[in-house]
């Protein structure tokens, strides 16, 4: 239980500060108009289907996904339980689609200085959107990248696995989820 309670702490410190809703507008949610379809979060739970997501971290080595449930603002979570109470594999996908490509970078940036002040390395991750990123803490493999205004993230741990060689699955994930943005 306490292993869960770890992977969990340490996966939130990967998540901080990222979720997919659509930050384009300024305006408050009681004077917002009706958005227009383009401006709605993305649902990744449809964009990134779980069969399609176990069919990546399997043909990785990373294990598989079962289940998969939405999140706030259109984050999706996977998990594989082989027995109830058992969460052997848990993976996030969320993109937040910014204002503008200079704040999705800003956000980026401000993410690896975050890491970077925790000691945490990060290792640039060439050609995979307009930047990105690996970042690897105990128990788990986590990608930030930005592709124009998008910025995003894919977290993953596998039980009992060492985060570097979930490396393979999260940068796959990261190429497909890159290829089927709007």
């Amino acid at each position: 239980m306490k292993r869960i309670h770890v992977v969990l702490v340490l996966l939130g410190g990967l998540l901080a500060g990222c979720s997919s809703h659509d930050q384009t507008s300024g305006e408050t949610a009681g004077t917002q108009a009706p958005a227009a379809v383009a401006d709605q979060p993305l649902d990744l739970c449809r964009l990134m289907p779980v069969a399609d997501v176990a069919a990546i971290l399997q043909a990785n080595g990373a294990d598989t996904v079962t289940e998969q449930k939405p999140g706030a603002g259109g984050m999706c979570s996977y998990l594989h339980v082989p027995q109830p109470g058992d969460y052997r594999t848990k993976l996030l996908i969320d993109v937040t689609r910014m204002a503008s490509a200079d704040q999705a970078g800003q956000a980026l940036a401000a993410h690896r200085q975050d890491f970077a002040g925790r000691g945490v390395t990060v290792t640039p991750v060439p050609g995979l959107g307009d930047e990105a990123f690996l970042a690897e803490t105990e128990g788990t493999a986590g990608l930030k990248l930005r592709v124009g205004a998008y910025q995003g993230q894919i977290n993953l741990s596998v039980e009992d696995r060492d985060p570097a060689s979930l490396r393979p699955a999260v940068l796959a994930l990261g190429k497909q989820a890159v290829a089927r943005l709007p």
